[in-house]
């Protein structure tokens, strides 16, 4: 230590200068490094603050925002100073809240996989608004530090257009249920004045006929039925269908209650375009069995079966019956029934076999129709 006056002066001296050295030291060996690194932060800002989406850096586990860029301030309304004392629980409801911190949890859980997050959520404004944003959500490490950071974008646009599209939606349902729903009606109506002309007509070959054209009628207007049933007015299940179809046909023929209909229907759904023929083509080939297959009313039974293997249908109709008449040729006669019956398994892009071998059994092999466009 300096003994006078003139020892502590040069002490002093010494030191300021051994204190200068080490300034300077230090001032050339990190102040270039100090400034690097202040200018790339000073870039880093400016480009937080250049992305049109809010980004917020969160402390771990708070929740506290050490870092807010300048679009996070301008969309919810905050000073860039006033967020800066705020936590993310400020800005959503306690619902809300307990969605995204069950999300932190995970992501801090798994920390080390640095996974991101993405999901929705409401965040509410300074002046009381309510913004849908989607939030994408990750662990970063500053300074061995974890942070989460948040960018979260305004998705009201993207919203407004999704409930548009629903309630377009929704209107289209209604009014394709509406249309399925008239159709069925005036279809009913048709068969319902067939039903009453016959009580004016004394001819049973005429009364036969309308009763046939009621029943074909019927069988198009319970696809009508069904598809306004159904939820989305495309497809119908086919397996009730038939069983509704079946139903009404031994109903209508009320002499042949000693008939019975066996049914075997895959779980399969057709489009209308492909549904009301094959329900035509049932309903003509179970109306045949019913009226020719057994003329002496002994007990008869009936088999319906349709099977789907990949874009592929099978149904196979047959009875026990006294079978198709050998002379006849199916596909080239006057009957009406059976010239519709061709008709249909063409429009169908399908094929039709006979076996005539204890009783008649029709099998027909077709494709679901390709929906067109109409003109």
């Amino acid at each position: 230590m300096p003994s006078n006056q003139t020892d502590l002066d040069d002490y002093d001296d010494l030191r300021d200068k051994i204190i200068g050295l080490g300034e300077s030291s230090i001032q050339k060996s990190y102040y270039p490094e100090l400034q690097k690194r202040l200018g790339e932060l000073e870039r880093f800002r400016a480009l937080l603050d250049q992305s049109n989406d809010p980004i917020f850096m969160l402390k771990i586990p708070s929740g506290h925002f050490t870092d807010v860029n300048k679009s996070a301030s301008d969309l919810f309304g905050y000073p860039y100073s006033k967020m800066l004392q705020m936590s993310i629980e400020q800005l959503v409801n306690e619902e809300e809240m307990v969605k995204i911190q069950d999300i932190f949890d995970i992501l801090i859980k798994n920390k080390e996989s640095k996974a991101k997050k993405t999901f929705p959520s409401v965040f509410n404004t300074f002046d009381g608004h309510k913004i849908p944003v989607e939030i994408g959500a990750s662990i970063v490490n500053f300074s061995n530090e974890l942070y989460i950071v948040m960018v979260v974008r305004d998705i009201t646009e993207r919203k407004q257009a999704e409930d548009k599209i629903k309630s377009s939606l929704e209107e289209k349902n209604v009014l394709l249920r509406e249309i399925h729903h008239r159709v069925k009606n005036n279809m009913q109506i048709i068969s319902s004045l067939l039903n009453l002309q016959t009580r004016y007509i004394t001819d049973e070959k005429v009364i036969d006929i309308l009763k046939e054209s009621q029943n074909r009628v019927k069988s198009m207007a319970m696809i009508h039925e069904k598809l306004y049933q159904s939820e989305g007015f495309a497809k119908i299940g086919f397996s009730s269908y038939v069983r509704n179809l079946v139903t009404y046909l031994l109903q209508s023929y009320v002499d042949r209650d000693h008939v019975k209909i066996i049914t075997d229907v895959d779980n399969v759904f057709l489009e209308i375009d492909t549904a009301i023929p094959c329900g035509l083509i049932i309903n003509e080939l179970i109306t045949n069995s019913l009226k020719h297959a057994f003329p002496n009313l002994t007990n008869g039974q009936i088999n319906i079966k349709l099977t789907q293997n990949d874009d592929k249908f099978i149904l196979i109709i047959k009875d026990n019956g006294i079978g198709f008449p050998e002379m006849l040729d199916f596909r080239n006669t006057e009957s009406l029934g059976l010239q519709l019956i061709n008709s249909l398994v063409m429009q169908l892009d399908g094929t039709i076999q006979l076996k005539n071998n204890g009783g008649t059994e029709f099998k027909i092999v077709f494709h679901e129709i390709k929906y067109s466009k109409r003109i």
